[in-house]
């Protein structure tokens, strides 16, 4: 597998030091909010199949809205012949439910504004 060597919460954790005395959008959801609110995932590719896999929070892959705008930032074709391969996982489970549209707020960034 090709991954990013990055881990989600480290990064995560300087995200918040870097936004600490921020106090409106998107750095200061991220300096107010824990890590494990946010639904999330990670998107990877396996030589061996020759495809991506995209592992996600369970209520990102029952989004087809979502799917559809991961698809298309992260450059991923829907027409291959081996299409990407989504699956959960339990290392991307948020705490919060996930709210809205694609385009709209999730419950957190709610009662954060």
């Amino acid at each position: 597998m090709l991954t990013c060597p990055h881990g989600h919460y480290e990064v995560w954790e300087q995200w918040r030091t870097n936004a600490r005395n921020e106090r409106s959008g998107l750095a200061f959801l991220i300096a107010t909010a824990e890590y494990e609110e946010w639904p999330r995932g990670r998107v990877v590719y396996s030589s061996p199949q020759d495809r991506f896999v995209l592992y996600a929070d369970a209520q990102i892959l029952s989004r087809p809205d979502l799917l559809t705008i991961i698809h298309e930032r992260f450059g991923l074709r829907v027409d291959r012949k081996q299409s990407t391969q989504t699956m959960p996982d339990h290392h991307y489970v948020s705490t919060k439910p996930l709210e809205g549209k694609a385009t709209g707020q999730t419950s957190c960034a709610q009662r954060r504004q």
